[in-house]
């Protein structure tokens, strides 16, 4: 199918109320079309400065030897930092939308109306010599992660923090539209300031990570599970409480 009325980026990306009707694809972004679909977010950033992440890595490999519910909020981050450090980044899922949900959409000729967002497949991970949770490794083959595909044609994760900085995402200590949202995401925020300070140690205190967390992605950054603690009736993972507020899932399994 031909895009007859996109002549550049910024034509190919829409915001409308009409576009809640239409499918939603995954942009699978490799190395050798990282630049295109950058530019595709810097121009839909002004008018979708909302901002979903996920990221996938290969499991957790050091387990605490305490229940985690019993643990300090510094043991909780001295477990995530350690695992971080351990592991390499898989994929990151980037969804962008206006306050009314709307998505990023392209109009085709025939005047389908495709809602876009994004998957990062990332080259850092070698089976053969990084650490990993098999377990892990076996779920994410089951859901269509390709390891030797994502070895040859993947994104190195210095390349792709160059690029979101330069996206209109970060804020840099500065003032920023952008809100980021999560679903218990420590871990995603640690693997993207892990890329964006240079694959460099995270730092050993919470105060110190978060902020650094706030310097790249502003003060309003929102972690669904730990909002939903404090709604009666919202409880568990993230399938269950999008059940329970009857938002269904528009692609993926």
């Amino acid at each position: 199918m031909a895009v007859a009325v996109v002549n550049n980026v910024n034509d190919m990306l829409i915001s409308s109320s009409a576009a809640s009707t239409s499918r939603v694809e995954v942009r699978s972004v490799w190395a050798h079309n990282l630049d295109e679909e950058f530019a595709l977010i810097r121009s839909a950033v002004p008018f979708h400065p909302f901002v979903a992440l996920d990221t996938e890595y290969p499991g957790v490999v050091v387990a605490s030897k305490n229940p985690y519910c019993t643990l300090t909020l510094p043991q909780r981050y001295e477990l995530i930092r350690t695992n971080v450090e351990a592991l390499r980044i898989v994929q990151v899922g980037l969804t962008l939308s206006d306050a009314a949900g709307n998505l990023p959409c392209a109009i085709y000729s025939d005047g389908t109306c495709v809602r876009y967002v994004w998957e990062f497949n990332f080259r850092d991970f070698d089976i053969s010599r990084d650490c990993y949770a098999p377990s892990s490794v076996e779920l994410l083959k089951a859901n269509g992660i390709d390891f030797q595909e994502n070895q040859i044609w993947g994104i190195d994760s210095c390349r792709f923090a160059q690029h979101l900085a330069t996206s209109g995402l970060l804020s840099f200590g500065h003032f920023s539209p952008v809100s980021w949202v999560t679903f218990q995401g420590a871990y995603d925020f640690a693997f993207l300031v892990k890329m964006l300070t240079c694959d460099c140690k995270l730092p050993k205190t919470v105060r110190e990570f978060l902020h650094l967390v706030h310097f790249f992605f502003g003060k309003k950054v929102f972690d669904v599970k730990h909002l939903s603690k404090h709604c009666p009736g919202l409880y568990g993972g993230l399938e269950r409480v999008a059940s329970t507020v009857r938002v269904e899932r528009a692609v993926g399994s």
